[in-house]
């Protein structure tokens, strides 16, 4: 049988689509799959880019793999690349990369494409897709949607002012003129990034941390193993009542898993104010602060699963009042990060502000809290990417909003069912069209680590092939 496939994106997600439609029989014989991205990115994706070393992993390097139990590790031991408790992000992108190349050269049928669409056009007649780029127009069957994170979010609507830096990445490009006094929108993960590259690579002496909460990410404690006693996909299945499932009954799961381990409720709520003594007490205690950690990213996959079975109002009440206490210790950062921030933080070197209230542009940025304001010469928006697709301004997203071919989910992304078909307002669900990752925030919950992308990947390919055979 030919068939077109065309996958929107060559990251990581892109990567798996391909691995796993070739997995399927039939695809030697006459399948086309071509994978769309620039070349920068194409088998890397955003996060994993060629960037700076100091730009390191957030989960310990020997739990990232894609193939299978340690792949990665035997990777670089196999290129002579040091084996750290976390390595540089760029080692796996050039790591995901090579699977891609290998998947070209065993596959005649597997062709980069490294230019950006600019809009997909379904034809419903024929139940094919045009999809769109500057300089080409070509035809399929399949379309997958694996695009990544979208642009950067601009909460106080700087970009394009001079010396405002609307995404860092990759910082060895976008951050090497910083100077004077430098400040950065945000104290997650990718201020973080910047921080390190700054100062260990920039030598910088001071940086500005402003954002409105002035948290930071929780600190990795030590590793445990768990078995699993309640919160299991028996009992969660068993919950289903009318193809939904109440958010009490999954609370009252996870607090009794959370029992039986021997896990405080208090640990949820150890957060202090103070963003320092935040980091010090996970550092001291990191033994019952990894346990509790642990435990959720054990029970990742089932998060994941149960997420789509939440009605509206429950999946607002959950991210409203949930979400954040597991999303803070679901992504935590490296240890030894950490002691460097806290050291960093004692010498002046950085200084973190919270409840900021606005930023004003002028010859810098004046940037203001309730009750005092900072002059900053260079400002870096590391607030991460926006979630809200009508906000967006890449042409592809613009486009297929426009001719209503997507719709924003509620909490972010774009609709998809639970096999992640997208759901159009103007032609239903689509058959043939398919969508993973970051655009589909509001049907997959906590999927973003590696581990759970290649697991929904798996069966988001799987359903679409059976899809094709019915």
């Amino acid at each position: 049988m030919n068939l077109r496939i065309a996958i929107i994106g060559g990251g990581v997600a892109g990567v798996n689509i391909t691995r796993r439609l070739i997995s399927h029989h039939g695809c030697h014989d006459g399948w086309k799959i071509d994978i769309y991205d620039t070349e920068e990115k194409m088998g890397r994706g955003k996060p994993y880019m060629d960037d700076n070393e100091h730009l390191l992993l957030n989960i310990p390097t020997d739990e990232m793999r894609i193939t299978g139990d340690g792949d990665f590790t035997d990777w670089l031991k196999a290129r002579s690349i040091p084996v750290h408790d976390y390595n540089p992000r760029k080692h796996f992108g050039a790591y995901s990369l090579d699977i891609l190349r290998g998947l070209m050269a065993s596959n005649e049928g597997v062709r980069p494409v490294y230019r950006e669409v600019t809009d997909i056009v379904y034809d419903a007649e024929e139940a094919s897709y045009r999809v769109d780029t500057d300089t080409s127009s070509e035809k399929y069957e399949l379309v997958f949607l694996a695009m990544g994170q979208m642009d950067y979010a601009d909460p106080y609507s700087l970009e394009g002012m001079e010396k405002f830096v609307h995404n860092p990445y990759p910082v060895r490009e976008h951050l090497k003129d910083a100077d004077g006094k430098i400040g950065i929108l945000g104290t997650g993960l990718s201020a973080i990034d910047c921080v390190r590259y700054l100062l260990l690579e920039r030598g910088k002496d001071q940086v500005h941390l402003f954002s409105r909460s002035g948290e930071m990410p929780s600190v990795r404690g030590k590793s445990h193993q768990f078995k699993i006693r309640h919160f299991t996909e028996e009992a969660l299945d068993a919950l289903i009542k009318d193809d939904l499932i109440p958010l009490e009954e999954v609370v009252t799961l996870f607090r009794r898993e959370m029992a039986a381990q021997n896990i405080g409720e208090s640990l949820f709520y150890r957060q202090s104010g103070n963003t320092l003594e935040d980091l010090k007490y996970d550092i001291a205690n990191s033994g019952q602060v990894g346990k509790l950690q642990y435990l959720i990213i054990a029970l990742n996959p089932l998060f994941s699963r149960v997420f789509p079975y939440f009605s509206k109002k429950d999946k607002e009440l959950f991210m409203e009042e949930i979400h954040p206490y597991i999303d803070k210790n679901h992504s935590p950062m490296p240890a030894e990060v950490a002691e460097q921030l806290v050291e960093w933080a004692d010498a002046g070197r950085i200084i973190i502000i919270d409840d900021i209230e606005e930023v004003q542009p002028g010859s810098g940025f004046t940037v203001r809290t309730d009750d005092a304001s900072y002059e900053i010469d260079w400002l870096i928006n590391a607030t991460g990417p926006e979630k809200d697709i009508t906000k967006e301004d890449s042409p592809i997203i613009v486009n297929m909003l426009d001719r209503m071919l997507i719709a924003p989910g509620s909490l972010g992304g774009i609709l998809v069912d639970r096999a992640h078909r997208v759901i159009s307002p103007r032609y239903g669900t689509l058959k043939g069209m398919y969508a993973i990752g970051h655009l589909t925030f509001d049907s997959d919950y906590l999927s973003n680590t590696v581990r759970i992308l290649v697991e929904n990947i798996n069966r988001m390919v799987d359903g679409a092939m059976k899809d094709l055979n019915e």
